[in-house]
């Protein structure tokens, strides 16, 4: 198994850097701009929604790739650090945007109250519950379904942070020779949804130790066409493949009488994601050391990869805010794009308080720590939207 094996940290090049960075930022905005086409807020474009649930599946990918980019060996591994490292940089942001979440929604349902509970009225019962399920990023386990108000881009937290808890509960029974029931336990703990995504997100962890020694030119030229052709294959037959997608989830949850949140589109994202990850890595491979990104580029790149996050956690309440604002009323073309721009703009200014937030709760639980900060790494401290 990829955790088991003995290897050191390796910095990841300058060109994977920028290209994961950008990746991550372009499927961010994807989300945004699909919810922006909800009918919540205009009428002109049509619903985009299931584009932005593909877009998660590629976020899952990304996710497994890059926690695997910087764990070290399993000789080295130190749950304390990895379990403070991976809370602080989810709770940095989660909580500033579930206070976001309160204030935006608290003037929403006061400036246009028919238009919001009509909306996310459903989801706006029990917000102490609510906001505390989303604060302990419980809010799918099991049978669970809990939005925090409107912000409902929340759901894919708690798959994220049920992938950090099994695999750093791996890589701790692997390095202290404790039974591997424990991560097993974990993964019963968050339920079957979250265990049905799993591999998808170990397909990173695997494409990444695939990949992190250059494969040959003539492997790199097989894994490029063959992934392509897998993409577009999918891509094609994906409205055939989504019944027995359907079908598959309904013989997994049935039996045990738990609803599945999982989605065929989901699936269907995480499968085209996985072949979009070896393309890349294998064209990165044939191109080899022709590319040479400048430092202004990595710079650059890693700022969106930064503002990733903020985006993904914040557009949404935002956009119930400007729509009540208008009284529901459905935003023109151009609105649409100032909108976004506006919504890219707030990402970024958060970075900074988030920052801020992360090494402040990091430095308290790490008083008696020594701190190891990961360098060279794409998307260490941002691994997720």
């Amino acid at each position: 198994m990829p955790a088991s094996s003995p290897r050191t940290r390796m910095p990841i090049a300058p060109a994977v850097s920028v290209s994961l960075d950008l990746l991550r930022f372009a499927l961010a905005v994807i989300v945004a701009i699909v919810h922006l086409t909800q009918r919540y807020f205009q009428n002109a474009w049509p619903d985009l929604t299931s584009v932005g649930i593909v877009a998660v599946g590629g976020f899952f990918v990304l996710s497994g790739y890059t926690i695997r980019s910087f764990s070290p060996s399993v000789a080295e591994f130190d749950a304390r650090r990895f379990f403070i490292d991976r809370a602080t940089r989810l709770l940095s942001v989660t909580l500033l945007a579930l206070v976001a979440t309160l204030a935006l929604d608290t003037y929403s349902s006061t400036v246009a109250p028919a238009w919001y509970n009509h909306n996310w009225g459903a989801q706006a019962d029990h917000p102490v519950l609510r906001i505390a399920a989303n604060v302990l990023l419980l809010n799918q386990v099991w049978s669970l379904d809990v939005s925090p108000l409107s912000n409902s881009p929340f759901w894919s937290l708690c798959y994220e942070a049920g992938f950090y808890a099994i695999w750093g509960a791996l890589l701790f029974c692997r390095r202290t020779g404790r039974t591997l029931l424990i991560p097993i336990a974990v993964a019963l703990l968050y339920g079957p949804n979250v265990i049905v995504m799993l591999p998808f997100w170990l397909t990173g962890v695997l494409i990444h130790d695939r990949f992190v020694t250059p494969p040959s030119r003539r492997g790199a030229i097989v894994a490029l066409l063959v992934s392509l052709m897998a993409a577009l294959a999918i891509a094609a037959s994906y409205k055939r493949m989504s019944p027995a997608l359907n079908r598959g989830l309904d013989a997994i949850f049935l039996p045990i009488g738990c609803p599945h949140h999982v989605q065929a589109t989901l699936i269907g994202g995480c499968l085209l994601f996985v072949c979009v990850l070896v393309a890349l890595f294998a064209a990165l491979a044939l191109a080899g050391p022709r590319l040479h990104p400048g430092a202004r580029l990595v710079a650059f790149a890693r700022k969106l990869g930064d503002a990733t996050f903020p985006l993904y956690l914040l557009h949404f309440p935002l956009l119930v805010a400007i729509g009540a604002t208008r009284q529901g009323q459905p935003l023109s073309t151009a609105g649409k794009l100032i909108v976004l721009v506006v919504l890219i703009a707030l990402a970024f200014a958060v970075v900074p308080l988030g920052h801020r937030l992360k090494n402040a709760m990091r430095a308290l639980a790490k008083r008696d720590a020594t701190t190891a900060p990961v360098r060279g790494v794409a998307g260490a401290d941002d691994v997720i939207r």
